[in-house]
């Protein structure tokens, strides 16, 4: 009956532990809810089935089967892939529970029934700290559900988990085999086994350990990306607040920020389906554009209301003082870099705030900058800060025409605007 019993709690936790593995350590996304339900209910009762005709080993090869299936059926491309993480994953497993659960009773020369009884405790510590990590991990596994999943091993994680997998692999087999042969601790037991104790002993101490630091570096680098995520989060909603306090001196809603880096991230992505600026525009190089652009006029912070929200046309003297947003804005920008220190997004805002007013031809401010000698960024953020300028109603003027907008950057391209950015503007079709 404890025999029975223990195979039925060892088969559990192969397909708990093939089920966790699979995604917080592989971080293979997971089925659709309502299919999930039904794939993981039918898996059970097919492991059962299999269980009761065949055995545990069996078993066993049908949770590791049904796992890869779920891989293949939760990812959107390379499934057959999947298939091949059968083949660490025992091993992963095997690392976990051989040195926790065989290798204790062999060492101390239990009998066959105190062995069993160190099995059970084993297993209700396992289930204790399978209910903690259900019930204290709750809100780290919502967000993980929601998001992590975005994120996927990198080589070098890949390498090591195949690696201690195939290793661990080779290490249970071997061990069970010694085990089996030494009769577990039975008297009248062959006694030549004996010299391999330390061996064993050592082997199966490093296995474990080695197995579950290369799970926790794993996890505390998911665990670190979920910070990292929430941190940059909430600067660049404090970036977003703080330019659009900003904007709403000049009577806007601050939609002209949200706008302006939408556009920025259309036209990047477009430039970088073109193949134009491979050097530069990288996935990176987007992603800091994006969260930068808000600040390209933070400068206007030092503007006069009577210049900002005068409704008619400015003089050449109010001209002159609204010029000098852009350099205001680098100012500020570098100064807060000397204050939160060097990163790249406050590099590139600081480029769009002192360049996205420079044209093509040389012909802008406040350096009279031209051609490639204006950061990409700038030029890109040109097109997108002019095109909803003109579409938008402001204090001294109404929203123009999309179609008159449109001619309008298009006659500028060459002179006012990069004719590469513009290219990209009309085939990302804004509007």
């Amino acid at each position: 009956m404890m025999t029975e019993l223990l195979e039925i709690l060892e088969t559990a936790a192969v397909a708990v532990s093939a089920v966790l593995i699979k995604k917080y350590v592989f971080l293979e996304p997971d089925l659709q809810p309502g299919f999930r339900r039904v794939f993981y209910g039918c898996g059970i009762a097919v492991v059962g089935a299999v269980f009761a005709a065949l055995g545990k080993d069996a078993a066993a090869l049908a949770v590791l089967f049904l796992t890869g299936l779920s891989v293949c059926l939760g990812r959107k491309t390379r499934r057959l892939r999947a298939l091949l993480l059968i083949i660490p994953l025992p091993g992963i497993i095997s690392g976990l529970f051989v040195p926790v659960m065989r290798v204790p009773p062999y060492l101390i020369g239990m009998t066959e029934r105190s062995a069993a009884v160190y099995q059970l405790a084993m297993y209700g510590v396992s289930a204790v700290l399978l209910v903690l990590f259900l019930v204290k991990g709750k809100p780290w596994r919502n967000w993980f559900h929601g998001n992590m999943q975005r994120r996927s091993l990198r080589k070098s994680e890949r390498y090591l988990l195949w690696s201690i997998g195939i290793l661990q692999l080779f290490f249970s087999v071997s061990i069970a085999a010694q085990i089996e042969a030494g009769g577990a601790g039975i008297p009248g037991a062959a006694d030549y086994v004996r010299k391999f104790d330390a061996f064993i002993g050592i082997s199966s101490v490093t296995a474990f350990i080695m197995t579950v630091t290369i799970i926790v570096l794993i996890m505390q680098g998911n665990r670190r990306a979920f910070y990292h995520e929430r941190v940059a989060a909430m600067q660049s909603g404090m970036i977003t607040l703080m330019a659009e306090i900003v904007e709403n001196r000049d009577g806007s809603t601050g939609g002209h920020i949200r706008r302006t880096a939408a556009y920025v991230e259309k036209i990047a992505r477009e430039l970088q389906k073109q193949g134009a600026y491979p050097d530069i525009l990288t996935d990176a190089y987007v992603q800091n554009m994006v969260v930068a652009a808000p600040l390209h006029d933070i400068g206007k912070i030092h503007i006069p209301d009577a210049v900002l929200q005068k409704p008619g046309r400015l003089t050449e003297e109010e001209f002159a003082v609204m010029k000098t947003h852009a350099e205001a804005g680098q100012r500020l920008i570098a100064y807060a870099k000397t204050e939160l220190g060097e990163s790249a997004y406050l590099s590139m805002a600081e480029e769009m705030a002192v360049y996205h007013h420079e044209w093509w031809d040389g012909r802008g401010y406040p350096r009279g900058c031209k051609g490639e000698e204006i950061p990409l960024c700038a030029r890109i953020m040109a097109v997108a800060d002019v095109f909803d300028a003109l579409t938008s109603r402001r204090c001294y003027k109404d929203a123009m025409p999309l179609e008159k907008a449109y001619a309008i950057i298009r006659a500028e391209s060459g002179t006012h605007f990069d004719p590469a950015v513009v290219e990209a503007f009309f085939s990302a079709k804004i509007q």
